[in-house]
């Protein structure tokens, strides 16, 4: 499982991953749609990222973070896709 920390404070867990529409899971913070939310990917190495919220919804003890990267470079967008959980 990849970790992702918000750059505002908490973290969440890469799920997956179609293009650059991106799902995160058991995040320890919601966001309101249209927000755009810094974080970093850490994998091999920590890469920043800047994501719209689509929407947030709590499940369990977190909350799923739906959204669209912005910004992204080629590197950004192969690190989540590379990352992403297998079948996602």
């Amino acid at each position: 499982m990849t970790r992702i920390t918000w750059d505002d404070g908490g973290e969440a867990t890469l799920g997956p991953v179609r293009d650059l529409a991106v799902t995160l899971l058991a995040s320890s913070r919601a966001y309101p749609p249209g927000a755009p939310v810094r974080g970093t990917l850490h994998g091999d190495t920590a890469m920043a990222f800047t994501l719209k919220v689509a929407g947030s919804k709590r499940e369990g003890e977190g909350f799923t973070v739906r959204g669209k990267l912005v910004s992204a470079t080629a590197a950004v967008r192969d690190a989540f896709q590379a990352l992403a959980p297998s079948g996602a």
